[in-house]
């Protein structure tokens, strides 16, 4: 497993240094989604989007859209956004597993999820994209079988809230099926 990067790559350094520059308070983010997975975890894809569960304060998510979001002024100069993930599945305590990264500004606090945790953030839409985002963290040796099923069963199927559970235990079948063939 190598080590995760000090800071992420361009145009994320400087985007995120100017909303830091434009914020008045610090703001954390528990982010998801590709950005985490290429920018944090490795994967080299791009993705123009930082799509982030939660803002702290809470207050503090509207100014962050005016910001950062899609279409504003941050946005247009770096061609890089904040999306706030309306309605997603995660596991009920992602939030004891967060990992801090990138700590290089005072007010802008990236949070990733867990990479069991963010692989199951995956689960509901399982597109192309999302399959190779797991397959990738379960062949950096970031995700295990077991640790991932047990955390399905306790912290996410209970609270699934969209398509029917059996949709999702049986994409994570086929993904365990894709991830470790042997086992």
């Amino acid at each position: 497993m190598k080590t995760p990067p000090e800071r992420p790559a361009g145009p994320w350094l400087s985007f995120l240094a100017d909303l830091d520059a434009a914020l008045d308070a610090p703001v954390d983010f528990h982010c998801i989604g590709g950005f985490v997975v290429s920018q944090y975890y490795g994967l080299a894809r791009e993705t123009a989007d930082l799509d982030v569960l939660t803002v702290i304060p809470r207050e503090a998510a509207e100014r962050v859209t005016q910001l950062a979001g899609k279409g504003s002024v941050l946005h247009r100069k770096h061609r890089v956004y904040i999306d706030r993930v309306g309605v997603a599945n995660y596991p009920a305590d992602y939030q004891d597993r967060l990992v801090r990264v990138f700590a290089l500004w005072p007010k802008v606090r990236l949070w990733a999820l867990e990479p069991h945790d963010l692989a199951l953030t995956k689960l509901e839409r399982s597109n192309d994209r999302d399959i190779r985002d797991v397959m990738f963290l379960a062949e950096a040796g970031l995700i295990k079988r077991d640790i991932l099923v047990s955390r399905f069963e306790t912290e996410f199927e209970p609270y699934l809230t969209g398509r029917t559970p059996t949709w999702n235990r049986t994409t994570l079948k086929i993904w365990i099926d894709a991830c470790w063939p042997q086992v």
